[in-house]
């Protein structure tokens, strides 16, 4: 099957429930998600302080204002619109069955993302993978990096841009894609082990954003491996806001 896009949520909780929440979400909440047809894959990640604290965010971005510590992207090969209805469809049942008990008031889904049509893939000359591989390579951690520009920019990152990113030690891939309600706007994101912090100034040193382009985020983060969450209490200690309305 090949990739048709991603569902990318950016998502935050109150700091008290972090641990809970995060075991709902794994436990309770991608389950029935993954289960439906067109839905490929589904992987989480994390921004502890020290990566909100070298992140470049416009205040216009859902991330600003220290928001959107969570992602979720859900990989699709099926059409994202589609895709995006029938969740909402089964998210209401999974309500009225009494399934999705987790308290409403203490999560949020910030305005940043959605559906997304796949637009290219560049790996790693090491690593020979063809386009529609890339959103499936392994990783340790991601920077998101959405920005808006011309069509003669978006060219530009999703080649000259993109092979000086995947030409760094420990970068395997970088996937792009385009939200379907901002067509003007894309989505690279770039897949990579190693210090977070260390390969995110890397990128951007090797790899400088393009003077035309608005870059409307800028943001690494960990992936987060299934129930385990060592980061909740340097979240809690941080001066991250802790509640959803902060």
């Amino acid at each position: 099957m090949v990739p048709t896009g991603i569902i990318f949520a950016t998502l935050d909780c109150d700091a008290d429930s972090i641990e809970a929440w995060n075991r709902w979400y794994d436990l309770e909440h991608t389950p029935p998600n993954v289960w439906l047809p067109g839905v490929m894959l589904s992987r989480r990640y994390v921004a502890p302080p020290e990566l909100h604290a070298i992140r470049i965010v416009d205040p216009s971005s859902g991330m600003a204002d220290q928001h959107g510590t969570f992602v979720t992207i859900y990989t699709l090969c099926g059409p994202p619109a589609d895709t995006v209805r029938t969740m909402a469809e089964v998210r209401d049942r999974l309500y009225a069955e009494g399934r999705m008990n987790f308290p409403p008031e203490k999560k949020v889904v910030r305005p940043m993302g959605g559906a997304m049509t796949f637009l290219s893939g560049v790996g790693s000359k090491d690593l020979l993978l063809p386009s529609e591989e890339v959103p499936f390579v392994g990783h340790t951690a991601m920077l998101v990096v959405h920005r808006r520009s011309s069509a003669a920019v978006s060219d530009w990152y999703r080649g000259a841009w993109s092979e000086r990113v995947v030409a760094l030690d420990g970068v395997h891939g970088v996937a792009t894609f385009v939200p379907g309600h901002a067509p003007d706007e894309e989505f690279d994101l770039v897949y990579f082990e190693g210090d977070p912090v260390a390969q995110t100034t890397a990128i951007r040193v090797a790899a400088p954003h393009h003077d035309e382009a608005t870059v409307l985020a800028d943001a690494p983060f960990l992936l987060i491996n299934y129930l385990h969450y060592p980061w909740a209490d340097a979240i809690r200690a941080s001066t991250l806001p802790k509640t959803v309305n902060d």
